[in-house]
């Protein structure tokens, strides 16, 4: 079975979460796992945390703001069913980066059009821009109508935003899943009528098969001659 397929089938819904440098990620991941600010330790390259959203199991996958292993990961955008950007609402200088990121991610081949939290993090400070600012300069009212993106103010520190965010990206998960299931059903029903036809090749299983339908055309005869 595609590994995408299976992902949706029997784990739970992988998510990526990415951005800016120092935009506050392992903050919201921490605050909505402990409920408490972490230590101020950057996330080095790559890290994954198990998260539980609504009695419903999350795996929230990092990735740091300077990893370098940025560009191979892409790859596993695939495995992704949803993801999570971002953004330093306090950095004036740094918003053009974050946009260059932010669709350099939405324009992945990989990316599948699949639903993206935007997080404008620290909206606390003073100088933070707002939500129609940044929806300006993340350019967000040129994507693609479908693409499904939802902006979130937030201050991860406060612990403000955070819930109705996760809640509407688990919703937008569980609304894509509901339209992908049924074409699940039929792959999977696919791949049990291949196997069946298959095995009906199978020498002793063949005959059998074929013996059946010669004495069903005999006994069709019959009973036509009869009449």
């Amino acid at each position: 079975m595609n590994s995408s397929i299976k992902n949706v089938v029997n784990k739970p819904p992988s998510v990526l979460i990415t951005g800016s440098s120092g935009s506050g990620k392992r903050t919201i991941v921490h605050m909505i796992k402990h409920g408490k600010i972490p230590d101020k330790f950057p996330t080095i390259g790559v890290d994954f945390e198990k998260l539980t959203i609504n009695e419903t199991p999350l795996m929230i996958w990092s990735i740091g703001g300077r990893s370098g292993y940025r560009p191979f990961l892409t790859q596993y955008y695939r495995r992704m069913l949803g993801f999570i950007f971002v953004v330093d609402s306090n950095d004036h200088e740094g918003i053009d980066e974050a946009c260059k990121k932010l669709h350099e991610i939405i324009n992945n081949d990989n990316f599948e059009e699949k639903p993206i939290l935007i997080f404008a993090n620290k909206q606390d400070l003073t100088n933070a821009m707002n939500n129609d600012q940044l929806r300006n300069k993340l350019h967000l009212d040129k994507l693609n109508k479908n693409i499904k993106w939802y902006l979130q103010a937030t201050s991860a520190i406060q612990n403000q935003g955070l819930d109705e965010g996760f809640e509407w990206l688990m919703n937008s998960i569980q609304d894509r899943n509901d339209k992908i299931n049924p074409i699940i059903e039929t792959y999977n029903d696919t791949i049990t009528m291949k196997n069946h036809f298959i095995s009906l090749f199978n020498i002793t299983e063949f005959t059998t098969f074929i013996s059946k339908i010669i004495s069903s055309s005999f006994h069709f005869l019959e009973n036509v001659i009869k009449y």
